[in-house]
């Protein structure tokens, strides 16, 4: 399960990309306009009030249980930690949660059997890439409307920008409670820096001073390769170097958007991108230089740089946080430095369908559905609970360290395979930080979070694909097939491989799979613009 957490905090927003690529009391409200993008109202909120927007007491309520399916498996203390969640809810709306579970192994199949079963049961954790827009097309969730959020989830109203409400709708319509916890697209690449010094270079800034350290690694330090890099997760430097920059993001498997463009829907095919065909002879170039192993192409994950075979590694600041901590622990002569490729850039959101929970359309309690729901979210001692456990058990909440403005929690972990994991992940609202960092960590994350994330319509869409099922596996097929060659080098020819890889998209049956993903992306743009 650690494994399993720390990859997804690591890597949510690519797994949702890939897969579509693939397919109260304490309110404090702040608006702002984040470099060219959409201006949006941002909240942090975290209620000590029980009231939740339920005016009515407890006591006047009925007795209620709340039936939930949640994804993945219940740890060992699950039962512990949801007795003490029902406590409280039975003091602030008389509601107790009974959860249940969907592993990992077949909840693609289990999903939609509960609803074409007509199974019983009030709420499930719900995403882009968990069954949303397609329940929600064909009817399985219960429509919310603004005044059901209103009157039974007021502390969503308030804490939610209003482009949470607009991104998670399907046809027009919410049938979804998004979590409020950001993520920003982002990638940066981080070195060995005690070996930066070794060499004599300055703080390495740009992709050019990274070439010059892997060459200077590449001559001086006999064994490494200067690149950890694998088939699985080449596609990130491109990221990194070409997509990010020019604030654009995967709409679809090939299509990508302008997230910093409100005005209009500015769709283009990744492989037309400006810089796209530079970067591929880079890539070529590096493996001709020696900087990428030659049995990366058929590797998948590697880990060189926490082994001490590579001095250079793209990914995300946790990515470079769990290696600086790593280097700490086991070496602690190394200095590991995040190289912020993307400082003061737009940064696009992976939208608010990451995560949330969705009502079943058969539900005799949506309202207190909708209750408990806004409490597990916002009320704070709940949300701690859902999230971290019981406290002084479970986790420690060792306090909260305020950046810009914005507050992060810090909490240590006390029995981490006792309750956790990302099951809950529908009600991750509180941002945090790690309890050790490298420098400056704190700063780049609110910057990344909060001052450089724009928003967008599209972003995070769900897409309805029956009518095009056929043309999305095969434009995937050619897209897993040719893209780990262009992005590690192996193209004897980069330019030929690159044309060869349009044909087979073309002949894959593209075009119509990205007229379909336009039609229903501009319908939502639209939509969201009236």
């Amino acid at each position: 399960m650690r494994k399993l957490r720390k990859w997804l905090a690591a890597g949510l927003s690519m797994t949702m990309a890939l897969a579509l690529v693939a397919c109260g009391g304490g309110t404090k409200n702040e608006t702002k306009s984040s470099a060219g993008g959409s201006t949006v109202k941002q909240a942090s909120v975290q209620s000590k009030t029980s009231s939740a927007g339920t005016e009515s007491k407890a006591s006047t309520l009925e007795p209620v249980t709340l039936k939930m399916y949640f994804l993945g498996e219940p740890q060992s203390d699950n039962d512990m930690v949801f007795e003490e969640i029902n406590k409280l809810l039975t003091e602030k709306i008389n509601a107790k949660i009974e959860p249940h579970y969907l592993s990992w192994g077949d909840y693609q199949q289990r999903y939609p059997l509960l609803f074409s079963s007509g199974e019983d049961f009030d709420m499930i954790y719900t995403a882009a890439w968990a069954f949303y827009a397609e329940t929600a097309s064909k009817g399985g969730f219960y429509e919310i409307t603004p005044e059901m959020v209103e009157k039974y989830c007021p502390l969503a109203k308030a804490a939610l920008p209003e482009a949470a409400w607009k991104n998670t709708q399907v046809a027009g319509k919410n049938y979804m409670i998004p979590q409020n916890n950001y993520w920003a697209n982002h990638y940066g690449a981080f070195v060995r820096g005690d070996l930066r010094k070794k060499y004599g270079m300055e703080p390495l800034k740009t992709v050019e001073d990274i070439e010059k350290f892997m060459q200077k690694v590449k001559e001086n330090e006999s064994g490494m390769i200067p690149l950890d890099v694998s088939s699985n997760n080449a596609e990130i430097i491109m990221r990194a170097l070409v997509m990010y920059p020019q604030g654009r993001y995967y709409l679809s498997h090939t299509l990508s958007y302008d997230y910093t463009n409100s005005d209009k829907l500015d769709l283009v095919p990744f492989y037309d991108l400006p810089g796209f065909e530079e970067h591929i002879k880079r890539m070529k170039d590096w493996n001709q230089k020696g900087y990428i192993s030659k049995s990366d192409l058929t590797s998948s994950n590697t880990n060189r740089f926490d082994a001490g075979k590579s001095a250079v590694k793209f990914g995300n600041i946790g990515d470079a946080n769990t290696a600086w901590q790593n280097a700490k622990q086991n070496h602690p002569d190394w200095e590991v430095e995040y190289i912020n490729l993307l400082e003061n850039k737009p940064l696009g959101s992976a939208g608010f369908t990451g995560n949330g929970v969705g009502f079943n359309a058969r539900s005799k309690n949506i309202e207190r559905a909708l209750m408990a729901t806004d409490l597990l979210n916002y009320d704070k001692d709940l949300n701690f609970l859902i999230n971290n456990g019981i406290p002084g058990v479970h986790s420690k909440l060792l306090g909260t360290v305020s950046i810009d403005g914005h507050d992060f929690q810090q909490v240590e972990v006390l029995k981490p395979d006792a309750y956790g994991g990302i099951s809950t992940w529908c009600f991750a609202n509180a941002p945090s930080l790690p309890i050790d960092s490298f420098p400056n960590y704190g700063e780049i994350q609110a910057s990344y979070y909060f001052k450089q994330l724009v928003f967008n319509p599209v972003d995070g869409m769900s897409f309805v694909l029956d009518s095009v099922n056929t043309e999305q596996a095969n434009v995937y097929n050619v897209r897993t097939e040719y893209t780990p060659i262009l992005y590690l080098g192996f193209a004897e020819d980069p330019m030929a491989t690159l044309k060869e890889f349009k044909e087979k998209l073309k002949a894959a049956g593209e075009e119509k799979f990205n007229q379909e993903i336009t039609r229903q992306a501009q319908e939502v743009f639209d939509a969201a613009k009236k």
